[in-house]
């Protein structure tokens, strides 16, 4: 269930592929009052971004995490969200990055199914994601971020779709 928090004028920097899920979040922020920047090439991490989305099982989400776990500031707010990994040692090693990053920022990380046709599907709906529903939940925990002060921190979840 959505908090349906408000953002303000904040930007955030998308790093994913421009898909289904992008475009969803987009919306979904953009409906909240807040801007989007989508980078969906391995630019790496921008020193300018203070919000950002990270999809971990793309390119330039998986790159843009690796370079901001090396700098300490400034601070930033980042989701990183990534489909959960089938094996579990690279599913620990995801994590383990994302707590390393949470040392000198706010980092979230979500797990999810896969999107789309596969057959691996949410364990408690029963079907994929819908990447609106997920947006959703990826939107609420920036809102929480940007209420929340700069202390670094990092907090893991698992998405479950709702029930419809």
């Amino acid at each position: 269930m959505s908090t349906d928090l408000q953002l303000g004028a904040a930007t955030v920097t998308l790093f994913g592929e421009r898909d289904a899920l992008d475009i969803a979040l987009s919306d979904e922020l953009g409906r909240r009052g807040c801007g989007t920047h989508s980078i969906s090439i391995p630019v790496g991490w921008l020193h300018t971004t203070r919000y950002a989305v990270l999809r971990l099982e793309t390119v330039s989400g998986d790159l843009a995490l690796r370079e901001l776990t090396d700098q300490d500031e400034p601070a930033s707010h980042v989701v990183a969200v990534c489909e959960r990994p089938a094996n579990s040692g690279d599913a620990s090693r995801i994590e383990e990055l994302c707590r390393q990053c949470g040392d000198h920022h706010d980092v979230s990380l979500i797990w999810h199914a896969p999107m789309g046709e596969s057959p691996v599907l949410d364990t408690r709906s029963g079907r994929a994601p819908d990447p609106a529903d997920l947006a959703s939940t990826i939107a609420d925990e920036i809102g929480l971020q940007y209420d929340a002060t700069d202390t670094p921190s990092f907090a893991t979840q698992t998405y479950a779709s709702p029930d419809r």
